[in-house]
């Protein structure tokens, strides 16, 4: 919850690859909330009202879970709004054009966006495409898997992308930027 909160308020990239991976966890903990609670609550040190809230968290995440029927795979429908926000955002810059280092980040990555596509064709848009790779590529190292280099330097130009988008996001957000 601490790391999410962070998270969402300075990159909403990195707060949705992050919460992709307490996904993992929580499914990985088998939804045992004693299990999240040993494990991820107490690793926090925090005073006993900050652990009841991440609790409460973690708690709240593993019911939306269930309810949305996620327990093997997929992700929270809130993420999946808040992506398709952030690409509709993506696709304001786009038609807008003022922005011309956005432009010019999302030029180096069309390409690769579109022999992606090819390969995930359950993506909705270009920033889950973008999402999906870089996560899958953070799966592949915490696997301490082998990874190309042509690979890794296609997720540093997704990874450059996305952080000049969330930058914007976030602007725009706090009001210090408009379309």
């Amino acid at each position: 919850m601490l790391v999410a909160k962070q998270k969402r308020s300075e990159n909403i990239a990195e707060y949705i690859l992050y919460l992709y991976q307490v996904e993992e966890l929580i499914r990985a903990f088998k939804f045992d909330l004693n299990l999240i609670d040993e494990r991820l609550v107490a690793a926090y040190k925090v005073d006993e009202k900050t652990s009841d809230e991440i609790r409460n968290w973690y708690s709240n995440l593993v019911i939306m879970m269930d309810k949305e029927g996620i327990r093997e795979k997929g992700h929270l429908q809130f993420l999946s709004n808040l992506i398709a926000d952030v690409n509709e955002f993506h696709l304001r810059l786009l038609a807008d054009g003022s922005e011309k280092m956005y432009l010019q980040n999302f030029q180096m990555v069309t390409g690769l966006l579109a022999e992606l596509k090819l390969k995930n064709k359950s993506a909705d848009n270009d920033v889950q495409l973008a999402l999906d790779t870089i996560y899958g590529f953070l799966l592949l190292k915490m696997k301490q898997a082998e990874v190309s280099k042509e690979t890794a330097e296609a997720v540093q130009r997704l990874s450059q992308w996305l952080g000049s988008l969330s930058k914007l996001y976030k602007d725009f957000e706090s009001g210090e930027f408009s379309l």
